[in-house]
């Protein structure tokens, strides 16, 4: 199975969450060297605080296979001096944490430096890839996500390939 890469929009990520990106609109507020736009989305929280994790990322084959997904908590992804790839599928079956999609179901999306993503509860994703060369990302979630609400896929002997 391959997936192409598709430029990411508001509007074909609205299925898997949130794409948080400069905006377009006047500022609300600005100074000598900045400006500032309040409110572009806001995190649903619980009675744990929200985490952030840094990632470190290389080039590596343009393919997955795994993917995981949490019930309980958005995940922020936000690449940080380059682009990444994001591959997700569609937050289904939610009374059943452990059904896994099927391969069609996957979509792969570049993360435009300057760009984030918000994704929503329930989705399946797994860590970002660097295309060209090295990244870093910050990754915001509820604390524990991964002891506490985490369920995972793997798949080594059909991983997808990403064609460019």
């Amino acid at each position: 199975m391959k997936r192409p890469i598709e430029e990411i929009t508001r509007e074909n990520f609205a299925p898997f969450g949130v794409l948080v990106e400069q905006p377009t609109e006047d500022a609300h507020g600005s100074g000598p060297g900045w400006r500032w736009w309040a409110h572009l989305t806001t995190l649903a929280g619980g009675e744990r605080p929200y985490a952030l994790g840094y990632l470190d990322l290389q080039p590596a084959p343009l393919q997955f296979d795994w993917a995981e997904r949490h019930l309980h908590s958005d995940e922020l992804v936000i690449p940080l001096g380059g682009d990444c790839l994001v591959y997700v599928a569609p937050a289904e079956h939610l009374d059943q944490p452990d059904r896994a999609p099927s391969f069609d179901q996957y979509r792969v999306f570049r993360v435009r430096s300057g760009q984030a993503v918000l994704l929503k509860p329930g989705v399946w994703h797994g860590a970002p890839l660097a295309l060209d060369a090295p990244l870093k990302a910050l990754v915001v979630l509820l604390h524990n996500t991964g002891q506490l609400d985490c369920s995972i896929t793997r798949f080594p002997e059909q991983p997808v390939e990403i064609v460019r």
